[in-house]
This record gives structure tokens, sequence and C-alpha cells, in this order.
């Protein structure tokens, strides 16, 4: 089943808080890095397909404010 938007912004924002503790558990960059893509991926799976758009937006945000690179999906 789809998440609604209110879900989604939830979880991304969850996603957002728990960077800091994957980029200490993943010292090595692209382990970093794919495990990040892979948990916004599967955001990107659990959307309406109608709100891919807008979760692009907010996921490109997040990384923006996080200084890394945007899943690559």
């Amino acid at each position: 089943m789809s998440m609604s938007r209110q879900e989604l912004r939830g979880t991304v924002s969850r996603i957002e808080a728990a960077i800091s503790v994957l980029r200490l558990r993943y010292a090595n960059d692209a382990k970093f890095f794919q495990s990040t893509d892979s948990i916004f991926t599967s955001v990107f799976s659990n959307a309406h397909h109608e709100d891919d758009d807008w979760l692009a937006v907010m996921v490109d945000e997040v990384c923006t404010r996080q200084g890394m690179p945007y899943p690559a999906m």
C-alpha cells in the first residue's frame, strides 16, 4: 500500500535525522552512499506514482542540506 504525503514527509524527516548516524557507521563513503541510496529508493517504492515529482523535490532538499549526492534510482 502506498504512503500518504504526510507519511512520506515523516519518513524522509526520519531518514534525514539518521544520516549523521549513518555517516559514523559507514566511514567509507561508498558504503555510506550505497546505504542512503537504497533507503531513498525504498521511500520512492512506497509512494503513489503521482507523488514522485513532489517526493523527488523533498529528497533533493535533504541531499542538498546534507551535502550528499542525489540517489541514482
